[in-house]
C-alpha cells in the first residue's frame, strides 16, 4: 500500500516531479556519453599507434632514444637470427638515421626512416615505394606525410637535395624525389619523417642488414644484444595523457550527478514544508514516523527509477544515431594525438551499470536526507502547520 501512496503522491507533484525525472535522465545520458566517447577516443588512439608504429612491441638497439638524433648513427645492429626468421606478417625491420633536406635553399633536419617493403605488420600507405627498384639510382624515391609536406612546402614530384652521413662518418648527398604525400594518422611517423625503402637507406649509409629496431607482433622473450620495449613503454606518454583525461571526465561526472541530487533535494525540502498538515494527519491516524519517512523517501526515489526508464527511451535512439555519424576530430590535426578520423562511442557495460547504480543511490540518499526530521515532529504542531519553520 505504501508504494501505491508514494507513486500517487509523486504523480500529484505534477510538472515539478517530471522535471526532476527529465533532468536526472539527461544527466545520466550525459555521463554515459562522456565516458563512452572517451573510451572510443582511447581505443582508436591506441589502435592507430599499434597498427602504424608500435605493433606488439619493439626490439631496439640498447640505449636508442628517438629524442636524441645525434646518437642515431651509432645505434644500429645486424638483425638477430630469431627475428630475421620471422614471417613478414609478424615483424617489421626499421632503420632510423639523421638527414637534412634543402627545400628552396633552406635547411630542414629530418628523420630518415627506412622500412622493409615486404612487411605487412604495420599499416603504412607506402605502396609507391614498393613499386620502386631496390637498386639505388641517381634520384632516391621518398614518401612524406601530409603534415611533413605542409611544413617543408614539398609536393608530389618535387626533387630536393638530401644530405646524410654513412657509418664511416663520410658526408654524402643525392637528390630525392617525393613520389607521394600520404595522410598519416599518427603524428609520430609524420612530422619530420622522410620514408624510404629499407634497402635504399641501408645502401646509402653502408649498413647492410642492420636495423635500429624490429617491431614484432608478439614478444619473443630476451634476445641477446637487443632490449625489448613493451607497448606500455612505447605508449607511456599517450597513456598518461589519457589517464588525465579520464580523471577530468570523472570530475565532470561528479558535477553532473551533484546537480541531479540538488534538484531532488530541493524538491523534497519543499514537499515536506508544504505538506506538514498531511504529515500530522498521517501521524495522528497511527502511522509511525518511520513509515512516513519511508513514504516520502519513496516519493523522491521514483524520480531516480523513472529517470532510468527515461534515459533508456531517450538515450538508446541518440546513441544509435551518433554511432552512424561519429564525432569529427579533424581539429586535432595540429596536436600530437594519433587520431584524425571520426571517433565513435565505445560503450562499456560495466561503466553504464555502475554509473546508473551510483546515480540512483545518490538520488535516494538526497531524497531521504530532508525527510528524516519527520521522525522528530510533534503531530499536534504538524496538524497546525507549525512543525517546520
Amino acid at each position: 500500500m505504501i508504494y501505491d501512496m508514494a507513486f500517487k503522491n509523486f504523480i500529484r507533484q505534477g510538472m515539478r516531479a517530471w522535471l526532476n525525472v527529465l533532468v536526472t535522465a539527461l544527466i545520466l545520458i550525459a555521463v554515459v556519453f562522456s565516458l563512452s566517447l572517451l573510451n572510443g577516443f582511447q581505443t582508436q588512439a591506441l589502435r592507430n599507434m599499434a597498427s602504424t608504429d608500435v605493433a606488439g612491441g619493439h626490439y631496439r638497439v640498447p640505449g636508442f632514444d628517438i629524442l636524441e638524433p645525434t646518437e642515431w648513427e651509432d645505434q644500429t645492429l645486424p638483425v638477430p637470427e630469431q627475428l630475421a626468421g620471422l614471417p613478414h606478417s609478424e615483424k617489421a625491420e626499421v632503420l632510423v638515421q639523421q638527414g637534412q633536406l634543402f627545400p628552396n635553399r633552406r635547411l630542414f633536419p629530418v628523420q630518415l626512416r627506412g622500412v622493409e617493403m615486404e612487411q605487412t605488420l604495420l599499416e603504412l600507405p607506402l605502396e609507391p615505394l614498393r613499386r620502386e627498384s631496390p637498386e639505388v639510382g641517381s634520384v632516391i624515391p621518398v614518401i612524406l606525410g601530409s603534415k611533413m609536406a605542409e611544413k617543408s612546402h614539398l609536393a608530389v614530384g618535387d626533387v630536393v637535395v638530401l644530405k646524410w652521413r654513412d657509418r664511416h662518418g663520410a658526408v654524402d648527398a643525392l637528390d630525392v624525389k617525393v613520389v607521394d604525400v600520404v595522410p598519416l594518422i599518427n603524428p609520430r611517423i609524420d612530422e619530420g619523417v622522410v620514408w624510404m625503402r629499407l634497402d635504399h637507406l641501408r645502401t646509402l649509409t653502408d649498413r647492410s642488414g642492420e636495423v635500429t629496431w624490429v617491431a614484432v607482433k608478439d614478444p619473443m622473450g630476451a634476445i641477446a644484444g637487443f632490449e625489448f620495449q613493451s607497448v606500455e613503454m612505447l605508449m607511456h606518454d599517450l597513456m598518461t595523457l589519457l589517464r588525465h583525461d579520464r580523471r577530468n571526465t570523472r570530475i565532470l561526472w561528479f558535477i553532473l550527478i551533484s546537480l541531479a541530487g540538488i534538484s531532488v533535494f530541493n524538491t523534497q525540502i519543499l514537499s515536506v514544508f508544504k505538506r506538514q498538515k498531511e504529515i500530522g494527519t498521517l501521524l495522528a491516524l497511527g502511522m509511525t514516523p518511520q513509515r512516513v519517512v519511508r513514504l516520502f523517501t519513496l516519493e523522491g526515489s521514483f524520480a531516480a527509477f523513472l529517470a532510468v526508464v527515461a534515459a533508456v527511451i531517450l538515450g538508446v535512439p541518440f546513441f544509435i544515431w551518433f554511432q552512424g555519424v561519429g564525432f569529427d576530430v579533424s581539429h586535432l590535426s595540429e596536436t600530437g594525438f594519433p587520431v584524425r578520423e571520426k571517433i565513435f562511442l565505445d560503450i562499456n557495460a560495466w561503466e553504464v551499470i555502475t554509473s546508473t547504480l551510483i546515480t540512483v543511490a545518490i538520488v535516494i540518499a538526497v531524497a531521504w536526507a530532508p525527510v528524516k526530521k519527520i521522525v522528530r515532529l510533534d503531530p499536534t504542531q504538524a496538524l497546525r502547520g507549525r512543525a517546520i519553520t
